[in-house]
C-alpha cells in the first residue's frame, strides 16, 4: 500500500481521515447491516468489538492516557460485563493477534484515532436505541460518553501535527491496520454463538 499524499500544509487528522476512508465506510457497511434492535445482532455487535479492540487497547491506552492525558475507560471490562449479561461468555471469544503496525513508534495515535472515533459512532446509535432497554438491560459499553472527551482531546493533538513530520507513515499505518482489526473482528463474530 502507498503511502498517501500529502500537500505541505495537510495535518495528520486530514491525512488519517484520507488514508482510512475507504477501510471506515467498509467497517461502517458490515456494522451497520445488524439490527440492533433484535437481541443477538446486539450480542454480535459487542462480541465483534471485544475481539477487535482486545488486541489494540494496550496501544489505546497509553495514547489516551500519556499523549491525551487523560483517564482512559476500561472498555475491555465493560464489553465482558455486558456479554455476560447477554450470555456470552467473552473468554471464549477468538482471539486475534496484535498487528505489529500498532506497536511500531507513533502506532499508538493511529490506534487512538480509529478507537476515540468508533465511540462518536456509539454515540449516534445510543441516539437510535438499542435492544434491551424494555428487559431491563444497559449495555455499560455502549452508554459510556468520555470517549467523546477523548475524540475532543484527539481533534487539536492531530491538527498541530503535519501530514510529512516523522512518524506519520507509522501512524496511518497503525490507524489502517485497526480498522482491518476491527474488520477481522466482524468476521470472527459470525461464527460465534450470540445468544445464549
Amino acid at each position: 500500500m502507498q503511502a498517501e499524499v500529502a500537500s505541505p500544509k495537510s495535518d495528520l487528522l486530514s491525512l488519517l481521515r484520507q488514508a482510512t476512508g475507504p477501510s471506515h465506510e467498509s467497517l461502517d457497511a458490515s456494522f451497520g447491516s445488524l439490527d440492533l434492535s433484535r437481541r443477538a445482532d446486539l450480542a454480535r455487535f459487542l462480541a465483534a468489538h471485544a475481539i477487535g479492540l482486545a488486541p489494540l487497547f494496550p496501544a489505546f491506552r497509553r495514547f489516551v492516557e500519556e499523549d491525551l492525558q487523560l483517564a482512559c475507560p476500561d472498555y475491555p471490562a465493560m464489553l465482558r460485563a455486558d456479554l455476560a449479561a447477554l450470555d456470552v461468555d467473552a473468554d471464549a471469544l477468538p482471539a486475534l493477534e496484535t498487528p505489529a503496525a500498532t506497536l511500531a513508534p507513533g502506532g499508538e495515535a493511529g490506534v487512538g484515532y480509529v478507537v476515540c472515533g468508533s465511540r462518536l459512532g456509539l454515540a449516534m446509535i445510543r441516539q437510535r436505541g438499542y435492544w434491551g432497554e424494555a428487559e431491563g438491560f444497559r449495555s455499560a459499553y455502549m452508554t459510556d460518553g468520555r470517549g467523546h472527551e477523548a475524540w475532543k482531546a484527539l481533534v487539536p493533538h492531530l491538527r498541530s501535527q503535519s501530514a510529512d513530520a516523522a512518524g506519520t507513515e507509522a501512524t496511518r499505518r497503525a490507524a489502517v491496520a485497526a480498522f482491518d482489526t476491527f474488520a477481522e473482528g466482524f468476521a470472527l463474530s459470525a461464527g460465534h454463538p450470540s445468544d445464549g
